[in-house]
């Protein structure tokens, strides 16, 4: 072989390597089935289990590891090739030393929080003895369960004092279902309008169940996703289970892309946007279209909305979908959203508010500094690209300064919430903003959450009238849903500032994160939801539309006349002559 074929040769081998080390981080997919035939005609009573209620996903492990001492670039200077492969290699290394499996990893939140986040599992072993084995590995600055966190919301209108309020109707959308939706004049959003009804050149994530996408009232407001996920404005993320016998083992997360027309008489996950309801309902608090004389309208007329749903799929022997829940997300699909949603921005979309309306409990990471938990991590990475982040205080009646014990949580009596921390309410991060709730008489909730600390604002959170999806799963079978409804909980107040940061942004483009919730935390009513139980008070949209108007320049006084004191010859010039006369005269 001559010299220019070695030389060709080693050329080619190389590249090969390069194309090998770019596209590593490409995850294993699970190929699943993803027609649902069988359970939508009722004949597979399998379906009807209820999934596994657990803390957290056994076998899974989130993983924060740093870089080699050596690097002296930040992953963020390095070119995205060069990133990928150090993210890659520092993964692959700590999966090796507990002798698992790299289930997982986060590339966009690794590179902004120049962090190597991961997800490593094991069939072997449990998750106590991965972390404990992961302990051993110096590289490694925290090791966490993958934890599961529950919606709460509570869907009956029980609360007395959450029956809401009629609207007048003069100046008002002509959505029939207006007049039903106190939540809207109570932060004062009619007069915000003045200013704005929204533009679309602002993106919002709903990072929940997913969104209705086909929905009369939504789907004029939906946008898409660039690259991977393009031409689809909603994804879902599934955590993947097989079952075998009583043994229910997690194979892994997958997302797919929501595209074409849902067909409740032959369903396909890849075709249905929101399984539940949850994600559709907060969907609409923030931008269901406005005006348009169909149902309800947003805080936002107009807006981009973008859905991540999270859902839980177990399948049988066969790779067929056995069960189907929808109540919990792992921390994973958490941070898998949000890794996606720093993709999207990094890839040119203007994400300015993600809506969270969700949350759970644990136990403070003691054994290491909360800044390297990789759930802390994922948030922090979002938060510090400029993105506002809103999220739920929860709906567990507790003090998230002094959580109480067993029977301090009605809906939930054996809970024992000493000790641990709420989140991602409880963090606290530059754009991270934590919301109550508070009923048409703008008195707190008695099912919020509270804290002068930790809890930022409050805002309508009793019987909001929202969009609901046209169908859902439910009792193992599709069943058809009201395309409006109310519902109640903290989850239903953080939309409406979620709405109300995106019609700010709408108004203010060139405002930064930290300059939009400054304005909305000023200006909030203080006479409401303030003294023991938020930080700031009341969302006041009107207010803070208003104040973040530039203050108008004063009109300069007319010159000339005989009038005054310079009788028409300008002031400063007076003096000049004046001193000019004194000097010639001191002379």
């Amino acid at each position: 072989m001559n010299k220019q074929m070695k030389r060709l040769v080693l050329s080619l081998f190389l590249l090969v390597i390069l194309c090998v080390s770019a596209f590593g981080q490409e995850r294993t997919k699970y190929d699943f089935k993803l027609n649902l035939d069988k359970i939508s005609s009722g004949d597979n009573t399998a379906v009807n289990q209820t999934f596994s209620k657990r803390e957290y996903i056994e076998g899974s492990v989130l993983v924060v590891a740093k870089k080699p001492l050596q690097d002296r670039l930040t992953l963020s200077k390095m070119s995205h090739t060069q990133a990928l492969d150090k993210i890659n290699t520092v993964s692959a290394g700590v999966a090796r030393s507990a002798n698992a499996v790299l289930a997982a990893t986060y590339d966009a939140v690794s590179i902004n929080s120049d962090k190597v986040v991961m997800m490593i599992s094991s069939k072997e072993k449990t998750t106590e003895e991965l972390i404990k084995e992961l302990k051993k590995d110096s590289n490694v600055l925290s090791a966490v369960p993958n934890y599961i966190h529950y919606i709460s919301t509570a869907k009956n209108v029980e609360n007395g004092k959450a029956s809401g309020q009629s609207i007048p109707a003069a100046a008002s959308p002509n959505d029939p279902m207006y007049n039903e939706m106190w939540g809207l004049s109570a932060i004062n959003a009619p007069s915000a309008w003045d200013k704005t009804t929204g533009k679309e050149d602002v993106y919002v994530v709903v990072l929940d169940s997913g969104i209705d996408h086909e929905h009369e009232d939504l789907a004029g407001n939906l946008g898409t996703f660039n690259g991977n996920y393009a031409g689809c404005g909603v994804l879902q993320i599934y955590d993947i289970y097989k079952k075998s016998g009583d043994t229910e083992e997690f194979i892994g997360t997958n997302t797919k892309k929501i595209s074409g027309q849902f067909d409740p008489d032959d369903v396909r996950l890849d075709s249905w946007g929101d399984l539940d309801s949850h994600g559709t309902h907060v969907a609409g608090t923030i931008s269901a279209v406005g005006n348009n004389s169909l149902g309800v309208t947003g805080v936002n007329w107009k807006v981009r909305l973008l859905g991540i749903g999270m859902t839980n799929v177990t399948l049988d022997n066969n790779n067929e979908v056995q069960c189907i829940d929808t109540d919990g997300f792992s921390t994973g699909q958490i941070i898998e959203g949000l890794n996606i949603i720093l993709q999207q921005k990094k890839a040119g979309l203007n994400i300015r508010a993600v809506n969270m309306s969700w949350g759970g409990w644990y136990t403070p990471p003691y054994q290491y500094e909360l800044e390297d938990d990789p759930y802390y991590v994922a948030f922090k990475a979002v938060s510090d690209a400029g993105v506002i982040l809103a999220a739920a205080a929860g709906n567990e009646f507790q003090n998230l300064d002094a959580p109480g014990g067993p029977g301090s949580d009605p809906y939930n009596p054996k809970e024992d919430y000493r000790w641990k921390i709420c989140v991602p309410a409880c963090f606290k991060l530059a754009n991270l903003i934590t919301v109550g709730a508070v009923s048409a008489d703008k008195s707190w909730c008695d099912f919020s959450n509270y804290s002068p600390n930790y809890v930022d604002i409050a805002a309508p959170g009793a019987a909001i009238m929202s969009t609901l999806p046209r169908y859902v799963w439910l009792n193992g079978k599709v069943t058809s849903e009201d395309l409006y409804g109310k519902y109640n909980g903290t989850s239903m107040a953080t939309p409406h500032v979620t709405g109300a940061v995106a019609l700010l942004c709408a108004a203010y483009p060139d405002k930064t994160a930290g300059e939009i919730k400054e304005l909305l935390l000023n200006n909030a009513d203080k006479n409401f939801a303030k003294e023991g139980k938020s930080a700031y008070g009341m969302l006041d949209l009107g207010a803070a539309m208003k104040a973040g108007a530039p203050a108008p320049t004063p009109t300069p006084k007319p010159s000339g006349g005989s009038s005054g004191c310079n009788g028409g010859i300008p002031f400063v010039a007076l003096l000049s002559v004046m001193a000019v006369a004194f000097f010639k005269k001191k002379r």
